[in-house]
């Protein structure tokens, strides 16, 4: 009987020990720490939204339009003192932004009716950035840098004594600054996503439209500005 009471003592203390040294063991493991993704490296990738125009012409309304825009985009980041990321990339897109206007104008003196059209069917830029990665695969950035959109613009007129409509033209390229903030979502070692605000100013500029037989100009000086939210898809090497 003692021998029997001996042995269920010493198992008692052998469990106790092992279940001890198990929870000794789980105490001292490390929590899995989260892989840091590493932004550096260049990157090549496609981007479409929509896009905003605010458009006007001082000596009369205001022809904003709103449209579709998809392209492409290309650059390289640096990742450095841990979580921050220095980058440059060059963007170019088609824009369906076009407006459509009606009005009265005065043509010789006499006033007769008028279709004025203007759009911005490019746009493209090229900007650096600043950005902040955390979450370990998450880029949150603001950029900045140099524009540059190509402008179509059109106003289809009957002169009075012609009796036929006429449509005097002109295409313009214009340079001016642009602006925006983006988050990177990295959900793949060679693949990120992009969200992405961009601002675009390219000042007052003055225009001529031209319509050569018969001779017809009109000219005007028109202020540019756009906005576009785009969604994009990048791979990275």
């Amino acid at each position: 009987m003692r021998r029997l009471v001996a042995v269920g003592v010493g198992l008692v203390s052998i469990l106790g020990f092992a279940n001890a040294a198990s929870a000794a063991d789980l105490a001292v493991k490390a929590p899995v720490a989260v892989k840091q993704f590493s932004w550096t490296g260049c990157f090549i990738g496609v981007h479409a939204g929509g896009d905003f125009s605010y458009d006007k012409i001082r000596s009369s309304g205001d022809f904003s339009s709103t449209g579709f825009i998809g392209g492409g985009q290309i650059g390289c980041d640096y990742q450095f003192a841990s979580v921050w990321v220095v980058g440059v990339e060059g963007r170019a897109a088609w824009s369906s932004l076009t407006s459509k206007t009606p009005g009265l104008g005065n043509f010789g003196g006499v006033i007769v009716p008028t279709q004025f059209t203007v759009s911005n069917d490019f746009l493209a830029s090229a900007t650096a950035r600043l950005g902040y990665s955390f979450a370990g695969n998450l880029l949150a950035y603001g950029r900045g840098g140099v524009a540059w959109t190509r402008e179509k613009a059109d106003n289809v007129v009957t002169p009075p004594l012609l009796g036929v409509p006429v449509d005097p033209k002109a295409t313009m390229t214009h340079t001016g600054w642009t602006a925006g903030v983006g988050l990177d979502w990295a959900f793949a070692p060679h693949w990120s996503t992009n969200f992405a605000y961009d601002y675009y100013d390219f000042g007052a500029n003055d225009f001529v439209l031209t319509n050569s037989v018969p001779l017809v100009t009109f000219s005007g000086n028109l202020k540019d500005r756009i906005h576009t939210v785009t969604v994009g898809v990048n791979y990275r090497f």
